[in-house]
């Protein structure tokens, strides 16, 4: 199974304010800045395709999925410069069994090959090196591979 999604946000026209606040370049900028503007248009990726394949013999099914997510940026203020993160790949692989028709066990590995997110790339977006991930733009996150065996049981 394939499927992708497309997507682009341009924002246009003129920052409007509430009523009861004047429309200065204080207000505006402060509400809707150059950074807000950003997170946007650019801080989701605009694309995304996943590519999926299940295959299911007798007892046993097995999945595999990869998940490409595009390019994404995130805006800095106070003259710091804006960090743009590169598209990733991430490889899902699940084993399903079932012994009889109320039991399956599955051991799963989601993010096999541990992908992680770009890192922030200039110290100073970093708050003081506590962040190494961009929280706004990261579509998924930064924990790297996980796995885990489960079992259901059906009624």
């Amino acid at each position: 199974m394939l499927s992708a999604n497309f997507t682009q946000t341009h924002l246009f026209g003129a920052i409007k304010t509430a009523g009861n606040l004047k429309a200065d370049l204080l207000n505006t900028n402060t509400l809707f800045s150059r950074e807000e503007i950003v997170k946007m248009e650019k801080s989701q990726p605009a694309d995304k395709v996943i590519l999926s394949l299940n295959y299911e013999t007798g007892k046993l099914s097995f999945l595999l999925r990869n998940s490409r997510f595009g390019k994404t940026a995130v805006p800095f203020s106070n003259n710091r410069p804006d960090e743009h993160f590169s598209p990733k790949i991430l490889t899902d692989i699940s084993v399903a069994y079932r012994p009889n028709v109320w039991l399956t066990l599955t051991a799963v590995a989601n993010n096999v090959f541990n992908v992680y997110p770009d890192r922030i790339k200039d110290f100073r977006n970093t708050g003081e090196g506590i962040f190494l991930y961009a929280q706004e733009a990261m579509p998924f996150g930064f924990n790297g591979g996980y796995y885990f065996v489960s079992m259901a049981f059906s009624f």
